[in-house]
């Protein structure tokens, strides 16, 4: 009896395959890694609070007041479009605690928690 081939749902790697490299090697239309703006967005979202929860940890925040922090870090990112205002939250609130951290440093944890996102949002759809 043949086997039927599984067919891998993008971002199970980890890497969407839009954020893959393109050349003249690529065949085919590329294809988006997101289905539609509501599954982008719930990406986003769930990338946003987990970012919130892992810098709250680090400020010393528990309970209550680390989901508050979490659900503010996700509001925070309808400032402007993009990631800017987020991660200029995040780099003040390091900043008034009294801990070192650098932009690239909040930019790589943002990217980490987003396919950390991207993997469970997939798992729930």
């Amino acid at each position: 009896m043949a086997t039927r081939p599984t067919r891998q749902r993008p971002g199970v790697t980890g890497q969407p395959p839009a954020a893959r490299p393109t050349g003249a090697a690529e065949t085919g239309p590329r294809v988006d890694w997101c289905l539609d703006a509501d599954t982008r967005d719930h990406v986003i979202a769930r990338r946003n609070v987990l970012t919130g929860l892992w810098a709250g940890r680090l400020l010393g925040l528990t309970g209550a007041d680390l989901a508050a922090y979490a659900a503010g870090m996700h509001r925070a990112d309808f400032e402007v479009p993009g990631d800017a205002d987020i991660v200029a939250a995040l780099l003040r609130d390091f900043d008034g605690a009294g801990m070192v951290m650098t932009e690239r440093m909040v930019r790589q944890t943002l990217a980490a928690f987003h396919r950390q996102a991207l993997v469970q949002t997939h798992c729930t759809d």
